[in-house]
């Protein structure tokens, strides 16, 4: 699958209006967040782990494999942020990825 500005628009259309907060509770991790849930982390400055409803709304509009889909969102990580070395990864958030009733939120980043 090669990388093209529809691919672009449609992973922009999931990830571009997002928070990032950080947590004392996981303090190796940044988390992405869309009206208060958490749509993406990234780990260990190494995975960028996405919640996997958004991976798979990825995988069937283009009829992606997951190797695929892993390079596509790849490509747009270093496209838009410039983190081309973050490994993506799906990811099931837990409590229906609400964690702003269990977490104290740091100072925005």
């Amino acid at each position: 699958m090669k990388y093209n500005r529809s691919v672009d628009s449609f992973i922009s259309f999931f990830l571009q209006s997002h928070e990032v907060k950080t947590t004392r509770e996981y303090p190796n991790s940044i988390f992405w967040l869309y009206e208060g849930k958490v749509i993406a982390e990234i780990q260990n400055s190494e995975y960028f782990g996405m919640h996997y409803k958004i991976w798979d709304e990825i995988s069937d509009q283009f009829g992606l494999e997951f190797d695929d889909t892993q390079l596509v969102i790849k490509t747009w990580l270093e496209q838009h942020y410039g983190l081309g070395q973050l490994e993506p990864i799906f990811r099931i958030f837990t409590i229906e990825f609400r964690w702003d009733s269990i977490m104290v939120w740091d100072e925005q980043i």
